[in-house]
């Protein structure tokens, strides 16, 4: 491994630039994302699979990753698909539940899924109607030869990109629960306001949306946005200040072993507006968002800048220091294109 410096030669030896730098929390953000210290992130020795790294390969106009791919390993269950299947056998626990809709979105190639034998009982499976999306129909293929074992009710697999789901799926389908892993960091900032707001709609009375998606990745993908629990708390507030509900999202944010997550949960009857409601008040939520997704492209633009321009004056120090420095040029990158794509 070869790591190029660009320090220049009057620094003194005691110097060290990161201390005086006042983006220290953003330093700290993408080093929680080595998986050891002396290995860049870039390396084909990472491990595109640590801690929650599921990834969704998408694409038409939200979007191609193509750095992205799909997580199958039935022997581990990733932390944010136990956190969604505690919910489900909550709901299934349920005696009066006979028949229970879960539409899982950007399923891949069924993760959440590959352990479902063992996290929930045959009597629960039995109560579901699953239906996988996934833009990748190789992808899904390998999901539904494990749902074909699993004994639901019923089950199928849909196939497009995110911004298409509300047309492929049957409009008259509601859904009990709706599940939405890894994939945030894929769309365009806007795809993604547009994909909450018709989660929402799809939701039946009592249904229960679950999102979750990394702050930071343990492999970076060339043009992956991932989103702040600070930032989704904003976005997804100003939706619904917007639309008028005293409903108030609070994000949780999780720390793991090599990178930082967070999860949002919203029930459907806590919000307080129909379904009409809400699609009357999409144009006004998407122009609030639009306006509060600038500001912070700007922001985190700046940021970004100011500890590349560092780099490019002091050099990395360390390993991690360099790993830092690789992250901030995905980061800038990303950026740069969501920026673009916006104008």
């Amino acid at each position: 491994m070869i790591i190029v410096r660009f320090a220049p030669a009057h620094r003194p030896a005691d110097y060290h630039p990161l201390a005086a730098r006042p983006f220290a929390p953003f330093i700290k953000r993408m080093q929680r994302t080595v998986v050891k210290a002396n290995k860049f992130a870039f390396s084909s020795a990472a491990d595109p699979q640590a801690d929650g790294q599921e990834k969704y390969e998408n694409g038409g106009n939200m979007g191609a990753i193509a750095d992205s791919d799909a997580v199958h390993d039935i022997r581990r269950i990733l932390p944010q698909h136990q956190s969604a299947l505690t919910l489900l056998n909550g709901k299934l626990q349920n005696p009066a539940v006979q028949s229970f809709r879960w539409l899982d979105l950007a399923c891949g190639k069924g993760q959440i899924i590959s352990q479902l034998e063992e996290n929930l009982s045959a009597n629960q499976r039995q109560k579901l109607a699953y239906l996988g999306y996934d833009i990748n129909v190789e992808h899904t293929r390998t999901a539904e030869r494990m749902a074909d074992a699993l004994q639901f009710a019923s089950y199928s697999f849909q196939h497009g990109d995110m911004s298409s789901f509300n047309g492929v799926v049957d409009s008259g389908m509601k859904f009990d629960f709706i599940t939405c892993t890894n994939t945030a960091h894929e769309l365009q900032p806007g795809a993604f306001a547009a994909l909450f707001l018709d989660a929402l709609r799809r939701l039946s009375p009592k249904g229960e949306l679950f999102v979750y998606d990394m702050e930071s990745l343990t492999k970076p993908e060339l043009g992956a946005l991932p989103w702040r629990s600070a930032e989704i708390n904003t976005l997804l507030n100003a939706a619904f200040e917007v639309l008028g509900t005293s409903f108030h999202v609070e994000p949780s944010g999780w720390s793991h072993s090599t990178c930082k997550g967070w999860s949002v949960t919203i029930q459907r009857e806590y919000i307080d507006k129909t379904d009409e409601q809400i699609g009357e008040a999409q144009q006004q939520i998407s122009e609030r968002l639009e306006s509060e997704i600038g500001k912070i492209l700007d922001e985190r633009l700046q940021e970004c800048n100011r500890m590349l321009d560092s780099f490019c004056r002091f050099g990395a120090e360390t390993a991690d220091d360099a790993t830092a420095k690789l992250l901030a040029l995905y980061e800038f990158w990303a950026l740069h294109r969501a920026k673009e794509v916006r104008q």
